[in-house]
């Protein structure tokens, strides 16, 4: 979360330097309960161990209204089909959600 948070800080300077308008915040989905409960909770933060300077930075940024943390059930996350192995069903799933196309499937016989 901590470097999608700095990428859109960095493409929000980017956007007033060339004097292009954007809406504020940007959404932001996230899978894990625990790292929104760390970001909007200081009090929570305090408790956990091991936690690094990226909370934070997400955290400063959401209450600046740079980012809005909204959780997304761990069905639907599209990141998924980059970053963990998946059963066949749920590749397709997402596969499906993602429109991609298979640019061969005419060599294959398909449609």
């Amino acid at each position: 979360m901590a470097s999608v948070v700095c990428e859109l800080q960095w493409l929000t300077y980017l956007l007033q330097d060339f004097r292009v308008s954007f809406i504020q915040p940007s959404t932001l989905y996230y899978d894990n309960r625990s790292a929104l409960h760390i970001t909007a909770n200081p009090v929570f933060h305090e408790r956990t161990k091991h936690i690094e300077i990226d909370c934070h930075i997400v955290r400063d940024k959401a209450l600046q209204g740079l980012i809005k943390l909204l959780p997304i059930s761990s069905v639907n996350q599209l990141a998924d089909i980059y970053t963990k192995p998946l059963s066949p069903g749920a590749f397709q799933f997402l596969y499906s959600k993602l429109g991609m196309s298979n640019i061969y499937s005419q060599l294959e016989g398909g449609s």
